[in-house]
């Protein structure tokens, strides 16, 4: 049986870089995994005002995950080739900072098992999660469809690597 995760990303914003502002244009798309409306193109985003001096390797709100090169390149060697990858490349025009990120959309796999999950009906949000693992095919990072969770989920495999590279930023809960 597979153990399955969630990764969340730090937002204490004294420390760490922040892109909200930036990405607002691109949150609906993002909780919703439509890949569809993204082009190309790279985007260039100043971080926050408020943002911090510390460029992590993961920042995820509001559904939008952006991941550093070096998150990246771990992906690409455990074969993680199924996420909607763009280019971002993150500005800090005070520190006189550029660095490349990537956007790392992943797919909503219909794969909850809705009669073993505690699912709040009125918002479509489920608290309590139950993995059908038979659904989820070879991804090992996806989200949920189906209900409006943002949560990412991946294995223990994937889980068990992030964990021994300390990315910055990025952290690992395990899933019920």
């Amino acid at each position: 049986m597979t153990e399955f995760y969630t990764i969340e990303a730090s937002t204490n914003v004294e420390e760490y870089v922040s892109v909200k502002d930036g990405m607002k244009e691109y949150e609906k798309h993002c909780q919703m995994s439509e890949f569809q409306y993204f082009n190309a193109d790279p985007i260039r985003v100043e971080v926050d005002k408020d943002s911090g001096k510390i460029f992590q390797d993961f920042l995820y709100d509001k559904g939008v995950p952006i991941i550093s090169d070096g998150l990246k390149a771990c992906l690409d060697e455990l074969g993680v080739d199924y996420l909607l990858y763009k280019k971002i490349i993150l500005t800090k025009k005070l520190l006189g900072k550029e660095e490349l990120y990537w956007l790392a959309l992943p797919q909503r796999i219909n794969c909850l098992n809705r009669e073993a999950s505690d699912i709040d009906e009125e918002l479509n949000f489920a608290d309590e999660i139950v993995i059908n693992e038979d659904k989820v095919g070879r991804y090992e990072v996806f989200k949920l469809a189906g209900v409006t969770n943002l949560d990412i989920i991946i294995t223990k495999k994937i889980a068990e690597v992030l964990k021994k590279k300390n990315f910055i930023g990025l952290h690992i809960n395990k899933l019920n």
